[in-house]
């Protein structure tokens, strides 16, 4: 299965078990808990992306801000793990997407998958439908959203 394949199909799971999940993860207080969120996506994206993409041995890089599970290691599976490849993301025909949270055309260089999102009135959100994803742009350190049917994931060796 590609990269590509493997986060489209990981968009759709999180499209279709959000709401029974978050169910789970809210707290007794009615409010969302961010560190059992982060654990469930974390683990999720180790167990349905990165085992089906990657060899035994290999890792990627953690899942928007990691899991809280194990302490100082952001990984659920193997806390020791050190990650050796990244999600790359490249816009379809080599073409400038839009960028929603800036309202801009970009050109995708140097810019690092973080997660998907949802996207609603100008902000990004973790709610479903997750058709955006948040990336980091190292070249002016600013965050960026795009929706997912613009681009193309693949791997990259760190």
């Amino acid at each position: 299965m590609t990269t590509d394949k493997a986060i489209r199909i990981f968009s759709d799971f999180l499209n279709s078990s959000w709401a029974i999940g978050n169910q789970l993860l809210i707290d007794r207080n009615y409010t969302s808990n961010e560190d059992s969120l982060n654990d469930w996506l974390q683990s999720n994206w180790e167990f349905l992306v990165e085992r089906k993409i990657l060899k035994i041995n290999d890792h990627l890089e953690v899942y928007g801000d990691g899991a809280d599970f194990n302490g100082a290691s952001s990984r659920i599976t193997d806390p020791n793990a050190v990650a050796n490849f990244k999600i790359k993301v490249i816009s379809k025909n080599n073409k400038p997407v839009h960028d929603v949270l800036n309202e801009e055309e970009v050109t995708l260089v140097n810019a690092d998958f973080n997660k998907l999102i949802g996207f609603k009135n100008g902000f990004y959100i973790m709610e479903s439908e997750f058709n955006f994803m948040l990336l980091d742009d190292k070249n002016i350190s600013t965050e960026r959203v795009v929706r997912l049917n613009d681009i193309e994931f693949e791997l990259e060796r760190l």
